[in-house]
């Protein structure tokens, strides 16, 4: 099956928006380098406990190639998207960073999985010595690679490049299922994942074939935002993208409450809220806006709260199927 997908951002800016807090309104983090440049392939497994002998297996990543345990059990990861990831495998990690638990911007069964787990530092600043206490197997990263490799002394370092690369969601948990030997998790998931997609095809398909759609959310300064990853479902679903968003791209376009008309053409309209239920702040003055309540899909009730807003495994896309076949039985 050719799943429709779109890029996680459009851009840096944009990127750390999302990424550092789970949310359309998460604050920026800053991504600032250390100042550590990384070394050839055969340094990068430096001084790991891991780097030799039995048990271990030879892991393509993006810093080259990395030895790592065949199958590893204390993960530490630097992002909350890693852990999520993660959690998808079938794995809890030993340690994530500050605020991975939140319980305003994590579904329930996630925060109580998350809630106990130590913690490493802020994200963008691991702490080497908290991570050194947790005697990981295995460094998951997938933002701060200049960060990440001093801790190669410590364990092997999974580096996958999202913050610039431009990759999918699906093909970031694709590359933690394979550092981790955990495909057929994975595997498991993505399956789950298209019966749902191919249910919701079947049942609602005059709906889908007859109505337009946008994701927004709402920004700093009179603006708003139009796509972001859940674009990647709603594709999938096969759903008709409005709004002038590009093809195969999350967007994150940036949009003044003056140019609300471009939602027009929309039939339909997702909007997102935190875990929750409720809108982040700048979203909720969107929603008190005068000219969204004049949008017709605003007009006619069709427009809908993701509590999904964010891309970050199969469970999150499944989450967001039941949520999209919820909005279709009412159109």
């Amino acid at each position: 099956m050719n799943m429709a997908r779109s890029r996680i951002l459009s851009g840096p800016v944009e990127r750390r928006r999302v990424l550092g807090g789970l949310t359309g309104a998460a604050a920026a983090l800053g991504l600032t380098a250390c100042g550590v440049s990384e070394s050839d392939d055969k340094a990068s497994n430096g001084g790991s406990k891991e780097s030799s002998g039995a048990g271990t297996r030879s892991l393509e990543t993006d810093n080259g190639t990395v030895k790592v345990p065949q199958k590893p059990e204390r993960v530490v990861v630097l992002e909350n998207y890693d852990a999520l990831m993660l959690l998808d495998l079938g794995l809890v990690p030993v340690g994530v960073p500050d605020g991975a638990a939140n319980p305003q911007l994590l579904p329930e069964d996630v925060y109580e999985q998350l809630k106990d787990v130590d913690t490493i530092g802020a994200s963008g600043t691991p702490n080497s010595q908290a991570i050194a206490a947790l005697k990981p197997d295995l460094i998951i990263d997938q933002f701060y690679k200049e960060k990440s490799a001093p801790l190669r002394t410590i364990a092997p370092v999974a580096f996958y490049d999202w913050h610039t690369s431009g990759a999918f969601w699906n093909e970031q948990i694709a590359k933690l299922a394979k550092a981790v030997n955990r495909e057929s998790r994975l595997a498991e998931k993505k399956q789950e994942y298209e019966r749902r997609l191919t249910e919701v095809r079947t049942a609602y398909r005059k709906q889908i074939e007859t109505t337009t759609w946008a994701p927004l959310s709402g920004g700093p300064n009179g603006k708003f935002f139009l796509g972001t990853p859940l674009v990647t479902v709603m594709r999938d679903v096969g759903l008709r993208i409005g709004a002038g968003l590009p093809e195969k791209e999350a967007g994150f376009v940036p949009k003044s409450y003056e140019e609300m008309d471009v939602l027009k053409d929309c039939d339909a309209l997702i909007y997102s809220v935190q875990a929750d239920g409720r809108p982040t702040p700048t979203t909720q003055q969107l929603l008190d806006h005068k000219l969204w309540k004049g949008v017709p899909a605003v007009k006619a009730g069709r427009a809908f709260p993701s509590r999904h807003f964010v891309m970050a495994n199969y469970s999150f896309a499944i989450a967001t199927v039941d949520e999209i076949e919820g909005m279709l039985k009412k159109m």
